[in-house]
């Protein structure tokens, strides 16, 4: 006969069981954000303040470190969109909000971490009510939204010339555009005034508005300011930063005044700090010559393919893209210290893709990577730039000619 097992085993093995998913939990909570300096100091830390001197603390292995925002390359990362409705502003904020109704001058909006604010609409460059499931669709929505506060006329590779610039354009799920004149928004409909006549439009049928680019406000961001990312997948343009224990204010470079509290924080990029960009930068030239025939041009804080800038599986805001085999140069007018950047095979290719960056100083190279090939993380790189006068980054082949070859320069910058 089989042996019975004795009660008080049977009760030590059912806890047993219950409580090793709760050790499990435990050892894979995330690491805490990671702090990058100028130079390639790198350090995991939690956001504690920002004064108005743009001086940011954190906390880090039990102690408050002090740094200025002119030496901060980025903290934390910015967060992907979720399936709610963003505002794109134009001085690049994307906000993550819910409309809830227009008027003739301003459109009225909340959130869980803004609260209600009314934003006059000279300052919305459009709205993506509901971002596309499919990631490389959202970007692209994403990208045509920015595109619009390009000027008419200005030099754009995403510019779409197809449609009028002069009026208001609403983009329908099933790739239809209505193009005309907004009278009204509110929580179910936008109404729209066309060349034949009133048209009102449910919300669910609505993917993003257009707003008239003629009617936009000019402000752009100038001087120093800050990239900040909330958790809810806003990314904001702040002209000022003021982070306390208790409250967070935002005032953006577009005049909008916001608060949120000290936990939606995931993010800071400052931007005109000891770092110069090179994808705010104007290039002195550039070649790629095709594996093929395909002719690849390089992209400005996008992946070659016009996505947004992912690797190791976080976003980037800054960089560049480029495809092999290509060579991107730019002329040091100023006297730089170092060229730092990462480097990576961008995350849209799955895994696939393999390249060899190259880095020159006028005719020197000074620095050749290994293999770089998609999955792997991101490579910190830094060179020496005293008395340089150009700086030349080459993408090359590597294996399986130039499949997939997306290749990212990311947060790539001059150090002053």
């Amino acid at each position: 006969m089989p042996r019975r097992v004795p009660l008080n085993v049977l009760l030590a093995l059912l806890l047993s069981a219950v409580a090793l998913p709760a050790v499990l939990v435990r050892a894979a909570e995330p690491a805490p954000p990671e702090a990058v300096l100028l130079g390639e100091t790198r350090f995991p830390a939690e956001l504690a303040t920002v004064d108005a001197s743009w001086r940011v603390a954190f906390r880090t292995a039990g102690e408050l470190r002090t740094v200025p925002a002119s030496e901060l390359v980025r903290w934390g990362a910015p967060r992907e969109l979720t399936n709610q409705s963003y505002l794109l502003l134009v001085d690049g904020s994307l906000l993550a909000a819910h409309v809830l109704a227009s008027d003739e001058t301003q459109l009225k909006v909340e959130s869980d971490w803004i609260g209600s604010v009314a934003i006059p609409l000279e300052l919305i460059a459009g709205v993506l009510y509901h971002p596309p499931v499919d990631m490389p669709r959202r970007d692209r929505m994403l990208a045509e939204l920015r595109e619009s506060m390009i000027p008419s006329g200005a030099d754009s590779s995403a510019a779409d010339d197809e449609q009028p610039r002069n009026s208001d354009l609403l983009i329908l799920e099933n790739g239809d555009r209505l193009a005309g004149t907004i009278t009204g928004i509110d929580e179910t409909k936008a109404a729209l005034e066309t060349p034949t006549g009133p048209v009102s439009v449910e919300m669910e049928r609505i993917v993003a508005i257009r707003f008239n680019p003629s009617l936009l406000s000019n402000i752009r961001p100038r001087g120093f300011h800050c990239l900040v990312g909330l958790s809810d997948g806003s990314l904001l343009t702040a002209s000022e930063l003021i982070a306390s224990e208790g409250e967070i204010r935002l005032s953006l470079s577009c005049t909008v005044e916001l608060k949120t509290e000290p936990g939606a924080i995931c993010f800071l990029q400052p931007i005109g700090g000891g770092a110069v960009y090179l994808s705010d930068q104007t290039s002195e030239s550039y070649r790629h010559v095709p594996y093929l025939t395909l002719a690849w041009p390089y992209a400005v804080d996008r992946s070659v393919s016009g996505s947004r800038l992912r690797a190791g599986g976080r976003l980037y805001v800054k960089g560049l893209g480029m495809h092999s085999a290509a060579r991107l140069t730019y002329p040091l007018d100023k006297p730089y210290r170092r060229f730092e950047t990462e480097l990576a095979v961008d995350d849209e290719t799955a895994g696939r893709g393999s390249v060899v960056f190259r880095i020159f100083v006028d005719n020197r190279e000074a620095y050749r990577s290994p293999v770089i090939r998609g999955r792997m993380p991101p490579l910190p790189v830094a060179v020496d730039l005293r008395e340089g006068k150009r700086l030349s980054l080459i993408v090359d082949f590597a294996e399986r000619g130039d499949e997939l070859d997306h290749a990212d320069w990311l947060d790539a910058r001059l150090v002053k």
